[in-house]
């Protein structure tokens, strides 16, 4: 079996997960729940889903790169067509994104006054490389920007993983390894420092090579997996397989990082030691939900049911729409901010953003999507695209 013709059905599953994290923590924020002990604290902290996006989309994007770093007899040439590559990059996130971009500047009063600098950057999603402070229903939007700094800087990373690598376990894990320090010291020098140019880069892409990473640590056991795997291989696919003991060990992260370790909860900005802790914490947690999707998989899970697998299909539009949703919602029903239920917004947002998701998977990114495969064969899963912590 091919490296790109292996299926991964858990991953569709696992991204409505991220998903539904996502909206749950937008939705906590808006009820006031952030500063009620330790359940604020853990709705904060549900932003895990960005991570879990992000190391879904170094896992799917960054396998054919690490079968090619590794001499993968079966390996595709990735991607044959840089130019290919690109166009599939623009068709999948950028119809849903300009709809939502229109309807939120368009429809909430607090973005009538923006100028057409404002709606050019934020049509092009380049705001946030100029201004960290995204327009009202947007502000999601700066882990959209980093996934595209990604999908932009992969093929050059790739090169470098197949240049360095050379067939060699051990090269590619301290090629990765290197990768990963890079974005350690990235977030040391930015949350050291609070100039505003420091504060500005504290959320690109160098900031979070490492959930990238972590994906593509994974793509390469997983791959080592399907051949003669070594040691370090065998262990990681048999404590992955007790799935269980995985998904514990990764609540306990998530709960380690609600503790004041993790910084203050809210838009409070942690200082270096909590920034660090929710970096590494995130990257761990993430990993260990997506590990035993890949190094151990099953197709009769729940993450593999037809309904959690078309919810993740739906999760790219969910991303998109359910701040909009939100702002729209809270004045519509009469609900006053930071004084509501919260298990009854996040049930009214999440029933009006998967209707209004459905419609927008339906009728723009499938289609899209047939667009920008048009002449290329397609992945065996679909890819991802981040949500976000931000509010």
């Amino acid at each position: 079996m091919s490296v790109q013709s292996r299926t991964y059905a858990e991953l569709d599953g696992m991204r409505a997960v991220g998903a539904i994290a996502v909206v749950a923590t937008h939705t906590a924020f808006w009820a006031g729940i952030y500063g009620d002990g330790v359940l604020g604290a853990l709705t904060h902290r549900l932003e895990v889903g960005v991570a879990i996006f992000f190391v879904l989309s170094g896992f799917l994007l960054g396998r054919p790169w690490v079968a090619r770093a590794l001499v993968v007899a079966a390996a595709p040439s990735p991607p044959g067509s840089v130019r290919r590559y690109y166009r599939k990059r623009v068709f999948r996130i950028f119809p849903v994104y300009v709809l939502t971009v229109v309807a939120a500047m368009a429809l909430l009063p607090e973005n009538r006054g923006d100028g057409l600098g404002v709606w050019l950057q934020n049509l092009t999603l380049v705001a946030h490389l100029v201004d960290p402070t995204l327009p009202a229903g947007l502000t999601q939007m700066w882990s959209l920007t980093v996934e595209a700094c990604f999908y932009l800087v992969l093929p050059l990373l790739g090169w470098a993983l197949v240049r360095l690598a050379r067939g060699s376990r051990r090269r590619l894990a301290a090629t990765l390894g290197g990768v990963v320090v890079l974005s350690l010291l990235w977030n040391v020098a930015t949350w050291s420092s609070e100039q505003a140019l420091a504060v500005g880069l504290r959320a690109q892409l160098p900031s979070h090579l490492t959930w990238f990473v972590a994906g593509i640590a994974l793509a390469a056991l997983a791959i080592d997996a399907d051949g003669a795997p070594s040691r370090v291989t065998r262990t990681a696919c048999r404590l992955a397989a007790d799935r269980v003991s995985c998904w514990i060990a990764s609540a306990a992260v998530l709960l380690l990082v609600a503790t004041p370790l993790g910084g203050p909860v809210g838009l409070v900005q942690p200082d270096l030691d909590g920034a660090l802790v929710r970096h590494v914490g995130y990257a761990v947690a993430a990993a260990l939900l997506v590990a035993p999707c890949v190094l151990a998989p099953r197709e009769a899970s729940w993450l593999a049911h037809p309904v959690m697998r078309h919810l993740g299909h739906t999760s790219y539009a969910l991303f998109c729409c359910h701040l909009l949703v939100i702002e729209l919602v809270v004045p519509g029903l009469g609900f006053t901010q930071f004084d509501i239920s919260w298990p009854l917004l996040l049930v009214i947002v999440l029933t009006i953003s998967q209707l209004v998701s459905e419609v927008l998977y339906r009728v723009v990114e499938r289609p899209a999507n047939r667009l920008g495969h048009r002449g290329s064969s397609t992945t065996a899963n679909r890819d991802t695209s981040p949500s976000t912590p931000h509010h």
